[in-house]
């Protein structure tokens, strides 16, 4: 009789303290689910920035250009693709290259601005043969270290002089990273309007990236690729393997596989010491990072980054 009294008593303690630990898990996720909702205003469904494609017809390749994610690199190699002996002519190196070879991102192959416009241009068998046969890279990255390098290679550390461009790119605060977020901060959260009339180098380089590309209307159709700084091995071989199912010659994708592991585009940021010293002062700034989530939470929860604990 005790023995069935005790076990009464079990039961009823690992009743109570079930129940206690499913409410501390209920209030735990509402609270989790609520810091979310406050993430989740900040998601973006209507067109602000201008679309833009890059292509190598040859191998039925296009690249929708995110800068700041490994754009003006895989835009040198469509470039080098397109148009090797005129590429060669200007550049030693993939690495060389700017925006400001006029002949491939003037040439009319590349002065694409939507999607549609991609497949008018170069779906002669119509947009399922395109779709089957083309692919359409897009190349995302971490949003907080895409917000760091182009933070490090337009504003920090530049001059307050001046109302052209730096000024503008930079919303007047220059280095101030935390003017520059706090402003940032409120374009996107006042909407529509605001986003549309913002600066477009800005919007090109620091809005999210679920708004670069059209991004909600033509996801289905980007081959994404994710460009790690810190596992760029991976990132090659994904890229190799496309070049080579796009029927890329084995000496071609040889070639640009040693150029991308051994040199790197002029602007780059990663590793330099400004970089590092940045970097430093950027995360003690628990506010400012907050706001960057909020800023960036759609890149966050659609391409799989993990949120940075504050």
């Amino acid at each position: 009789m005790r023995y069935f009294i005790f076990l009464f008593f079990i039961s009823i303690l690992i009743l109570i303290t079930n129940g206690y630990i499913k409410s501390n898990l209920n209030s735990t996720n509402e609270k989790n689910n609520s810091n979310n909702n406050n993430y989740k205003k900040y998601i973006y469904n209507r067109k602000v920035i201008p679309e833009k494609y890059f292509v190598a017809p040859k191998y039925k390749l296009a690249t929708c250009s995110v800068h700041k994610s490994f754009s003006a690199m895989f835009t040198s190699i469509l470039c080098y693709l397109d148009m090797e002996k005129v590429f060669f002519k200007k550049y030693n190196h993939l690495a060389d290259f700017t925006f400001k070879f006029k002949p491939c991102i003037h040439k009319k192959n590349n002065t694409i601005t939507s999607f549609n416009q991609l497949i008018r241009v170069h779906g002669k068998g119509g947009r399922n043969n395109f779709l089957k046969n083309w692919k359409v890279i897009m190349i995302v990255r971490n949003p907080i270290e895409r917000f760091i390098s182009g933070f490090v290679h337009i504003c920090y550390k530049r001059e307050k002089r001046g109302i052209g461009h730096t000024k503008e790119f930079c919303l007047g605060c220059y280095s101030n990273f935390k003017c520059f977020v706090e402003k940032m901060y409120r374009i996107i959260k006042d909407g529509y309007s605001s986003m549309f009339k913002a600066y477009r180098p800005l919007k090109t380089h620091f809005f999210p990236q679920t708004m670069q590309c059209n991004y909600r209307i033509n996801k289905n159709k980007f081959t994404i690729l994710k460009y790690d700084p810190k596992n760029l091995d991976t990132f090659y071989k994904s890229l190799e393997k496309i070049f080579l199912e796009q029927n890329v010659p084995r000496e071609k994708v040889d070639f640009i596989d040693k150029e991308i592991r051994s040199r790197r585009i002029h602007h780059s940021t990663t590793g330099k010491q400004k970089t590092v010293e940045f970097i430093e002062k950027f995360y003690k700034e628990k506010n400012t990072l907050e706001k960057l989530i909020k800023i960036y939470y759609s890149d966050f929860i659609e391409f799989g980054f993990k949120i940075p604990k504050i």
